[in-house]
């Protein structure tokens, strides 16, 4: 087997990542982009096929956000070029743009024609209570709880046994920051409706708010469109600083204590069984890689956007009082799952792990009084 080939270390990174872009056809109403694999790659598969040598196993490849224009698709992108490099070529990834479609309920998953999916727990819909543990959730758990949580038992085991009930394999492909909320004029509202993800959605409305249940990309644009008065919107998605000034809106900045957007592929669990067991360890080291790349260029984005915000104005305090609020909100919520037989232990271990980590979103938030 021929050995993955490797990255010419003297090329920009993002100039590289442009190579071999483009766009396809639309099929059935999503549009269908071509293999992002670089020439050598593409070559490489072909001489395979060629020499009667290991076929090329195709991967179509939809994510729960858009493809193009934010660093969660980029990520998607750079997953999918190295599946490929990883494996020689021998798996050939196809794109399908299906950001602005909502993901398949967790028993629908077997019909709909994509073979796997970048995303993240708490967007699917249908999906156990206790998958909201492993992404983002307004005062769940932190990136660093997230990491322990996905990489060690029960967490891991938890999740991945849940993933298979619905048919899927799963692979974490690391944390993006998620940093506040974007607000009307300089003002916290204190009623009307908020657009949060669904992870979050009892929180709001326990602490007195209407929600509007979105995906993080599609939160802005309801307080820009007027269907909220609010949205939970992480940094790295909420665009360039003038986007919010042209909306009159405002960043509510919650600081470093708050959770992470834990990204994963989850691939059809009969698509992974036919894959031969080195490819399903390159899937794996992809994730991996991806895993590292993803936090750091995030934590570059996280402070880019705080300076634009901060430099623009854009920043505004968040009453503590709230968020100490929301922080005792979800400590019932986790108190109510106890209820269901599946979850015990998990909000067990989750509790565990809060204590062994020595933090709380509520308790950080009592010692700050400005979150700007």
């Amino acid at each position: 087997m021929r050995p993955p080939p490797k990255m010419d270390r003297g090329i920009d990174r993002r100039s590289f990542l442009k190579a071999g872009l483009k766009a396809g056809a639309k099929v059935g109403g999503m549009a269908c982009l071509v293999p992002i694999a670089s020439s050598a790659v593409q070559s490489q598969g072909r001489t395979a096929e060629e020499m009667g040598g290991t076929p090329v196993h195709r991967l179509r490849l939809g994510a729960a956000w858009p493809l193009y224009g934010n660093l969660l698709g980029l990520s998607t992108r750079r997953l999918a070029q190295r599946i490929q490099w990883l494996s020689g070529g021998s798996v050939a990834v196809e794109l399908v743009d299906i950001g602005t479609v909502s993901l398949p309920a967790l028993d629908d998953v077997a019909r709909i024609p994509v073979d796997a999916w970048h995303s993240a727990a708490h967007l699917w819909p249908g999906a156990p209570p206790v998958w909201t543990l492993f992404g983002m959730q307004m005062f769940g758990m932190t990136a660093p709880e997230v990491r322990v949580w996905r990489n060690t038992s029960p967490g891991r085991g938890v999740r991945e046994d849940q993933a298979g009930r619905a048919g899927l394999a799963v692979w974490f492909t690391g944390e993006v920051a998620a940093g506040g909320m974007a607000v009307r004029n300089d003002a916290w509202p204190d009623g009307g409706r908020i657009a949060c993800s669904p992870g979050s959605a009892a929180v709001w409305g326990r602490l007195g708010f209407d929600t509007v249940p979105m995906t993080p990309a599609a939160a802005l644009g309801a307080v820009v469109n007027g269907e909220a008065v609010a949205a939970e919107v992480p940094p790295v998605l909420a665009g360039p600083a003038r986007r919010l000034a042209d909306a009159r809106l405002r960043y509510v900045r919650f600081g470093a204590f708050s959770p992470g957007l834990a990204t994963e592929l989850l691939a059809k669990s009969a698509v992974v069984d036919r894959l031969p067991a080195d490819m399903k360890v390159w899937l794996a080291q992809a994730c991996a890689e991806e895993a590292t790349a993803l936090a750091a260029e995030a934590a570059q984005e996280e402070q880019r956007w705080m300076r634009e915000a901060g430099g623009a104005g854009l920043l505004i305090e968040a009453p503590a009082e709230i968020v100490v609020r929301g922080g005792r909100t979800v400590g019932d919520m986790l108190r109510s799952l106890e209820t269901d037989a599946l979850a015990h232990d998990v909000v067990d271990a989750y509790r565990k792990v809060r204590r062994n980590l020595g933090t709380t979103a509520a308790g950080c938030c009592a010692g700050h009084s400005s979150f700007g």
